[in-house]
């Protein structure tokens, strides 16, 4: 092999591995949507509303994703003793009975506003995609709340 070819192979080379590291710096320092703007896409997408029912919803859930990871952290500190005590010093009988009703009570609050929103944001919905919306997010909110609820009751059996 000559060494103008072996220097052209080197170079093209070289090009690609440059385009490689150009490409990865650039998907790296792209900004990410959040889990929240995923799901309100979708949500623009799946339930067809227009501009103005979008915005509307967006500002809808703007305002709950607040509340809702407030909540969140409220519900994980309350549960975090529950799933963390251990076989050597486990929690007594009033103490867990207590914790699971603190943790029960910000769960009702947690799907009462859930609920609430959900109604809200239907409410903004074409007639036609309302009931439907209604329907797939209700369930999906008792099926989350069924595995909590499933999730909480294996690990303070232990």
């Amino acid at each position: 092999m000559s060494a103008v070819r072996r220097l052209a192979g080197f170079i093209c080379l070289l090009a690609l591995l440059a385009g490689a590291v150009l490409w990865i710096t650039r998907e790296s320092a792209r900004p990410r949507e959040s889990y929240q703007e995923i799901g309100l896409r979708w949500l623009r997408d799946e339930y067809r509303l227009d501009d103005a029912t979008f915005e509307k919803v967006a500002a809808l859930h703007h305002a709950y994703f607040a509340t809702c990871s407030q909540m969140c952290r409220q519900i994980k500190e309350a549960t975090r003793p529950l799933l963390m005590q251990t076989r050597r010093q486990p929690l007594s009988t009033s103490t867990k009975a207590g914790l699971r009703q603190q943790e029960q009570k910000l769960c009702d609050d947690c799907e009462l506003a859930a609920k609430k929103h959900l109604l809200q944001v239907a409410d903004l919905m074409p007639e036609e995609q309302r009931q439907r919306f209604l329907d797939d997010m209700l369930s999906t909110l008792e099926t989350q709340r069924l595995q909590h609820d499933l999730d909480m009751s294996a690990h303070t059996r232990r």
